[in-house]
Order: C-alpha cells, then structure tokens, then sequence
C-alpha cells in the first residue's frame, strides 16, 4: 500500500470536499463534488476495494452529479436579502466547514497509519475468505455476501428502489409531456453513437461476471442507467422515449423484482429456505465458470434489471417536469 500516495488523495479530498462547500455557485459545487467522487474512487481501489470503487465512480460521480444538475436546471438565482446575509458572519461560513474538514482530515490521516501496520483479519472475515468459494461457488467474495450470504439485505436495497421510483413518480405525475429532439451537436452524437455498443458491452459483463469479478447487478444496472440518461442528453428526450417507453421501464423494474423474489421461492419450495443457494436446487457449476455459483447469477440479473431500470425511471421523472406545458 503506497501510503504517500494515500495521504496525497486524502489530503485532495478533504479540498475539494470544503471547496464544494463554500462555493457559491451551485453547478461549480457540483462539478467540484462530482471530482471529490473520482477521487474517493480511486481511494477504495489502492484500498483493493474494486467493488466499491465501481460503485462510487458509477454512482457518485456519474448518476447522483446527472440527478443533482437535473435538479439545478429547476432553480433561480435570486439574490438574499439583506438581512439574511446580515445574520450569517462570515465565521460560520468559512471557518466552521474549515475546522469540521480540518478534523475529518485527521481522523482519515490517523486511520490510514493504522492501516499501513500489520493486521489480522476478523473471524468473520477470515471465514468468508477461506470458505466463500466452498460455501457458494462463487470467486467473488463480496459479490457472495451480498447474493449469498446477505441476501435480505440486498432484498431490502432493491425495496428501497422501488420506493423511491414509487415516490418519484407520485410526486412529479401530472401534466402534459413535451418531448425535445434537439440534443447535442452533430459530432457529440457521432461519438455517442460509436461509444454506446462499447458501454453496453462493459455493463454486460459486469453484470453476468458479477460472481467472478468485480461488479454485480447492481454496479452493472447503474451502467445502464447511465446509457439512457446519456441518449436523453445527448439525442433529446424524444429519441430514448421512442425506443424504451416508461412503460417498459416499469415492466423491467418490476420483472427484476419478481425474479428475485420467485429465485427466494424456489429455496422455500426445495424445503432449504427463502434465498438459499447452494442447499437449494441450484448448482455450485465448476468455479470460474459463466453457470456457477448456484443462483447469484440470476440474482444479478434480478438486480440488475431493477437497478437499471429504477435509476434511469427516476432520472425521467425528473426531467418531465423540465417539459410540462399547460394545456
């Protein structure tokens, strides 16, 4: 572990980190936060963390940054009145976030010492390392405990995307949609064009590989996501909407979720209980093979299509109100 370099990233971050605070500007602050997400990134990566790693640049820097300038095409810039400016001094607005990221910059710094010493490994994590590919099949081991293992965990993360889409939805129904066709220029949408099959390509395997490799349903759904929410800024809205409806995002969101939930079935109907893998009718395959790891293949479709579908479900019911119209 290059501690130096570390040190270097952690000592970024937390600049970063304050100077998306104190910005006033609010598309800067984004653009600066969605920087802090890359690095963090490529943190967990020297950590030897790739799973989360994936998950934060896909994540952080690529969906949570389209969501929250969706959001800021919403806003005004109205100048505060006086008397609100009056009542903020100037030490509770620069020298507060200072001193909180000066802190947390400490705490990480000491942290990352205690890292760079020799360690031994938790019980727990001594057992999953040394018995994940016994016990599931799987050559993933965090992949294996959250489709294994933990899987009402990753059961309950699926429910919350469900809410969420749910709540979006409900919340920004209503109106007349009007769809925009411009997009981008000519050359932006070449390159599109060619960079889609490629994007594609790459979310696949992260999902179908998600039990050997780094990636999962979830990292691989989020890519997919991330597809569609490219196509509406770069085609306009009407040319995604006329090739994947919002009916069909919902039909996918929902066909994840009863895959996940018939998969739990099938270990309560082979009497091993709701989820099981192994001890259930599915086969362990030959390890490092496409068909192993019992059923955590199909669990990364499952969430994979929930994933996919949900993100990129909230994504356009965020920008519909960019477009309604009164009658």
């Amino acid at each position: 572990m290059n501690v130096s370099l570390l040190a270097v990233l952690y000592l970024f971050i937390a600049v970063t980190a304050l100077v998306a605070v104190l910005l006033e500007d609010l598309l800067s602050a984004f653009i600066t936060l969605s920087f802090t997400g890359v690095l963090m990134a490529t943190v967990f990566a020297l950590l030897r963390a790739p799973d989360v790693a994936l998950t934060q640049a896909i994540i952080n820097s690529g969906l949570v940054t389209s969501l929250l300038l969706v959001a800021y095409s919403q806003t005004r810039k109205t100048p505060h009145p006086p008397e609100v400016c009056d009542e903020c001094p100037s030490w509770l607005q620069v020298k507060v976030p200072a001193f909180v990221c000066s802190v947390l910059g400490l705490l990480l710094f000491r942290g990352l010492y205690s890292l760079a010493g020799e360690r031994s490994l938790p019980e727990a994590s001594a057992h999953y390392l040394a018995r994940t590919l016994e016990e599931t099949g799987a050559l993933n081991v965090v992949g294996a405990l959250l489709l294994d293992y933990r899987a009402f965990d990753t059961l309950g993360e699926t429910t919350v995307i469900f809410a969420a889409v749910s709540g979006v939805s409900i919340l920004l129904s209503g109106g007349k949609r009007v769809h925009s066709g411009h997009g981008l220029s000519y050359i932006v949408k070449r390159g599109m064009a060619l960079l889609t099959p490629f994007i594609l390509l790459y979310a696949a395997s992260i999902l179908f590989l998600g039990h050997l490799t780094p990636g999962g349903g979830f990292q691989g759904g989020s890519v997919f996501a991330t597809v569609a929410i490219l196509m509406c800024v770069v085609y306009g809205t009407g040319f995604e909407a006329s090739r994947i409806s919002s009916k069909s995002k919902e039909t996918l969101e929902a066909g994840g979720a009863i895959l996940f939930v018939l998969v739990g079935l099938l270990g309560i109907a082979w009497g091993a209980g709701f989820l099981s893998n192994l001890p259930a009718p599915f086969s362990a395959g030959t390890p490092g093979s496409l068909l192993s790891a019992g059923n955590m293949p199909l669990l990364n479709i499952a969430v994979g299509l929930k994933v996919g579908a949900g993100l990129s479900s909230i994504f356009y019911a965020m920008i519909k109100i960019l477009e309604l119209e009164d009658d």
